[in-house]
């Protein structure tokens, strides 16, 4: 018999039915977020991600979450994002990035939908962009060291390298007011022509596993040392005003 493919959207209303099992009123909204919504899940490697927001992350009510969590593990909800209203809106300059791209693509499945009319940090927003393409910068010497012991480790290296530099990418889209792609292969050339940054090299570093070309270890660190400092330099070079929001919700 064929194994069942693994379907997000059904676990994630799974995981979610748990946890207003779990915690009744206190859930009161659910977001699905990331490859699940941007149609890059991979059925069979892909975790699922939600935002939670709850009436409180107090004791009683984390302490009651805990009866979800059989559920959630077999949904591949590994950590989901427990939020309050409140943290929420005090993070925006916190965590400006993960919160526009969860505004950019995400699907509502409970309650109501608290990232639609979020308002980002736009200088909180170009100064963690360009931290994380920083820290990615400084850290390819010992990717590099680390990644030729075997082939599986220069590839689950690019993997996670091109999710966080896509994720940066896409914050330097917004700010210079393009729109964001879900597609990666449309992300890279959309960069390469915005931010001057090589094409080819673009797409070898940011396409997923499946899509990516195969390419040496060494060529693929020497495309995501230049692609870094493409992006560096085009995020040091930006002068960002503060984002607005219209009194209908949307941004100006």
């Amino acid at each position: 018999m064929a194994r069942k493919r693994f379907d997000p959207q059904v676990a994630a209303r799974e995981a979610i039915a748990a946890a207003r099992a779990a915690i009744g009123e206190q859930l009161e909204s659910a977001t699905l977020y990331g490859s699940a919504v941007m149609g890059t899940f991979d059925a069979d490697a892909s975790d699922l991600n939600l935002a939670l927001v709850l009436g409180a992350l107090d004791p009683p009510t984390l302490g009651a979450l805990r009866s979800a969590r059989g559920v959630w593990t077999r949904s591949r909800l590994v950590r989901p994002l427990l939020l309050t209203r409140s943290i929420l809106a005090s993070s925006r300059d916190t965590f400006p990035l993960e919160y526009l791209l969860i505004r950019t693509f995400h699907q509502t499945l409970e309650g109501d939908d608290p990232f639609a009319s979020i308002v980002i940090e736009r200088p909180a927003l170009r100064l963690q962009v360009e931290r994380t393409l920083r820290t990615q910068s400084l850290a390819l010497a010992w990717s590099y060291l680390d990644a030729p012991e075997t082939a599986a480790d220069a590839r689950r290296w690019a993997a996670r390298a091109g999710t966080a530099i896509a994720a940066s990418v896409s914050g330097l889209l917004h700010l210079v007011g393009e729109p964001i792609p879900a597609v990666r292969s449309e992300l890279a050339a959309r960069a390469a022509a915005r931010f001057d940054a090589p094409e080819r090299a673009l797409h070898d570093v940011l396409l997923p596993p499946a899509e990516r070309p195969r390419v040496d270890t060494t060529t693929l660190f020497t495309e995501a040392r230049e692609c870094l400092q493409r992006l560096l330099d085009a995020a040091e070079r930006l002068d960002v005003p503060p984002e607005t929001v219209s009194t209908t919700g949307g941004e100006k």
